[in-house]
């Protein structure tokens, strides 16, 4: 048996890399396509600058690439199987199909481990240092945009002006800033006589620092009612301009995703003795275990489908999108109710897991039992037809 179960490791391989490729360039391709060639032709971030921030986008995207691609691959190379009749033929030979099964499923263990340790130190990694030359490109940006009697628009959120700018103290003199709602109207004026642009080194914000100015406010952000106005003075005046840079990302360093298992819990735990809601908190620390464990549980459900359906190069990634989406499902129904209280966190992150393995495993265990499965229901089938004492109930003579 040994000489089987190298002839599937040496057949998984090819597609779990090759699919786990393709997925990471989908992602890519989705989520980072538009930003890179932002830092890239917008923001002057240079050749180097920019592949570095592609290079700490990927963790995130290789947390979720190496599952699907083993799904892919597990329903690829026992598809082959089954369609080749090789599962048949070791059947033949008097072996159980548990004797593959197996060490499949302790595969996906070790790699599920192997997740939750990436996931707690090289994704934290990834995001903190993206985040940090995020905005440091975005505040030497910020000295290269600003120039005077230009609207510029490269701060999401905000439209800014600036009538005079000093180049060698930096000092900017009538300002006006418009911020904006989600529609991308205005539903706020600033207005001062001086200000200075710089860079948070507590938080890498680019924060405009305002002085002798006043403030117009039409209704509020998300209810503009012409008919409220309020205006008000200031001496000083402080604008974050990165606040809504990050719409698609990590925003706080000191965020669940950034942060290790072990400062989330702590978090947990001093949140609680403070009799503060952790019921986010715990829903994100349970999702940086339960999205590594999702390769055992496509190990569990991938194999015996592969081997049911016969799923070749074409049916594999087909039914690799239904799995992918149901467990997608389930992630964003956890991630939203765990928080609100309607489920509780652990089952929040855990049913998709769950769900996917006992469904596998009973799959696996009447593949594996199919011919004594089919010969019970039929026996039964049978005895309930003949009756208690003969055909149709009736009693010989």
């Amino acid at each position: 048996m040994p000489v089987l179960l190298r002839y599937c490791l040496e057949s998984l391989w090819p597609p779990f890399l090759l699919s786990t490729g393709c997925v990471v360039f989908i992602l890519n391709l989705l989520f980072y396509l538009e930003l890179f060639l932002k830092y890239l032709l917008v923001y002057h971030a240079g050749i180097i600058n920019s592949f570095l921030l592609l290079l700490y986008y990927q963790p995130s995207f290789l947390v979720l690439a190496v599952p699907i691609g083993f799904l892919i691959a597990l329903l690829m190379v026992f598809g082959r199987l089954s369609a080749d009749r090789e599962a048949l033929a070791l059947e033949s030979c008097g072996f159980s199909l548990w004797v593959l099964i197996w060490p499949m499923i302790g595969l996906g263990f070790m790699m599920s481990l192997f997740l939750v340790l990436f996931m707690d130190t090289i994704l934290p990694w990834g995001n903190t240092s993206f985040l940090k030359l995020d905005y440091k490109i975005i505040s030497e940006k910020s000295s290269i945009v600003v120039k005077e009697r230009i609207f510029i628009k490269d701060f999401t959120g905000y439209v800014l002006y600036f009538d005079q700018k000093d180049d060698a103290t930096g000092k900017l003199r009538n300002i006006t800033v418009e911020m904006m709602d989600e529609r991308g109207y205005p539903y706020r004026l600033v207005l001062a006589r001086e200000g200075f642009l710089h860079q948070d080194l507590s938080n890498y914000h680019v924060i405009l620092d305002l002085k002798e100015g006043f403030m117009q406010q039409v209704g509020t952000k998300k209810d503009p009612k012409l008919d409220t106005l309020m205006q008000m003075q200031f001496k000083n005046c402080a604008l974050d301009l990165s606040g809504q840079h990050m719409s698609q990302g990590p925003i706080d360093f000191s965020a669940p995703i950034n942060i290790s298992m072990k400062e989330l819990a702590l978090r947990i735990q001093k949140e609680k003795s403070e009799n503060k809601d952790t019921r986010y908190e715990e829903t994100e620390l349970h999702k940086k275990i339960s999205i590594p464990f999702s390769a055992l549980a496509f190990a569990f459900i991938a194999i015996p489908l592969g081997l049911m359906t016969r799923a070749g190069s074409i049916l594999g990634p087909l039914l690799s999108l239904v799995l992918v989406t149901i467990y997608e499902g389930f992630i964003l129904y956890g991630s939203a109710g765990g928080p609100m209280g309607v489920i509780s966190p652990f089952m929040a992150m855990w049913l998709p897991n769950l769900f996917l393995g006992l469904v596998g495993f009973g799959l696996a265990y009447w593949l594996n039992h199919r011919w004594e499965f089919w010969n019970k229901i039929t026996f039964r089938k049978r005895d309930r037809d003949k009756g208690p004492s003969g055909p149709q109930g009736m009693v010989p003579k």
